[in-house]
């Protein structure tokens, strides 16, 4: 087992002894919890169950993925038969001899709950306590998240040529797409690709569109990509040829917003004040009314982990967090303007990893 596997492995052991039980149960099927799965094992197939406690650990997975089990996991394999995985749950429970599991039962359906309940008598929830742990990176995660970082970044540089008038808002999406994937890393297949211009930009989720990009539009684009399962989460803002004067001074009050968030990251402060430092410059510019979502979030295995960055943390960011800072104003029927960094949290400021890609305004195809 690899020093940062082993770590993760006692801080759960920690937590399960803590709360009373002798062995963790997760299950993950059609990828609903594979950041968990591969968090603890190192396997990263859509359906996995991990068991394990004091004695070691056992992986459950279906015939689909038993060589890649067998590479990835360091666990030992216990194969399903079938479709059915309770009966190599139960062998697996039975080998660790494990009496009282405690489980994820944020994560844990009614129904897996009752199979399990068949298996082993008592288990005890642990609502959160996966997504609390990995909150905080080890080197070996803050390595890929800063090279996942960088990829998005630099593939967003290399692609800004491809934006043109003329071009539609889902033709530059897949040239975004295409530069991220050149470069050896995925991109999400759930979640928001925003590629929202001119009006559309009023809409912090405005998923690309067929709408034609016309000079004198901004441009916000929302994006990441995935390497090794981690995610980047980026956002930039781009002026085609002249912009509305309105709109410019917009983007220079995010630019300071974005600027004045970073600047407040420390172990020291609270998701609350970093949101603060971003939310109330805003709103003595008198935009405060159209800044309608958070400043940040975690990012790792998921695209929204924790900590948040927002006015209902009142918790310190852990150093090793990486969170967003994504500052916005949004106007109806006008436009809107973001610009997200990612950022590592360290005990005496922020790490920015996204910073390949600059944030000042960029106006593309001048007149």
């Amino acid at each position: 087992m690899k020093p940062f596997f082993e770590a993760r492995y006692s801080r759960i052991l920690e937590e399960t002894d803590r709360a009373g039980a002798d062995g963790f149960f997760m299950f993950s099927s059609e990828s609903d919890n594979r950041p968990g799965i591969q968090y603890f094992s190192g396997f990263t197939g859509s359906f996995g169950i991990l068991v394990f406690g004091e004695k070691g650990g056992r992986l459950v997975t279906d015939s689909r993925y038993f060589l890649q089990a067998e590479e990835e996991s360091f666990f030992p394999l216990v194969r399903m038969e079938d479709r059915d995985p309770w009966p190599a749950v139960a062998q697996a429970v039975r080998e660790l001899g494990l009496k009282n599991l405690a489980v994820e039962d944020d994560r844990l359906t009614l129904e897996r709950g009752r199979a399990l309940g068949k298996i082993i008598s008592s288990f005890v929830g642990t609502s959160g306590l996966v997504r609390r742990l990995r909150a905080v990176k080890d080197e070996e995660e803050l390595n890929v998240i800063r090279r996942s970082a960088r990829i998005a970044a630099e593939a967003f540089e290399a692609f800004l040529p491809a934006i043109r008038p003329g071009r539609t808002e889902a033709e530059i999406a897949a040239d975004l797409v295409h530069e991220i994937r050149k470069r050896g890393a995925q991109y999400p297949a759930k979640g928001h690709f925003v590629v929202a211009s001119g009006p559309r930009g009023a809409r912090p989720h405005g998923v690309f569109s067929d709408r034609m990009i016309q000079r004198g539009d901004f441009i916000t684009m929302d994006f990441g990509a995935v390497l090794d399962g981690y995610f980047s989460d980026m956002t930039r803002t781009v002026a085609v040829g002249e912009p509305d004067p309105k709109l410019a001074e917009i983007y220079s009050i995010v630019e300071e917003a974005r600027k004045r968030a970073v600047a407040a990251v420390s172990s020291s402060a609270t998701g609350r004040e970093v949101d603060a430092a971003a939310r109330c410059y805003i709103a003595s510019k008198g935009w405060g009314d159209c800044f309608t979502h958070s400043t940040g979030h975690g990012i790792g295995l998921e695209l929204h982990e924790l900590p948040v960055v927002s006015r209902l943390n009142g918790e310190k960011l852990p150093a090793g967090a990486v969170v967003t800072i994504e500052p916005g104003i949004y106007s109806e029927g006008l436009g809107g303007v973001r610009i997200e960094d990612d950022v590592i949290v360290h005990p005496d400021g922020a790490e920015v990893i996204t910073g390949a890609s600059p944030t000042e305004l960029r106006v593309l195809c001048p007149a």
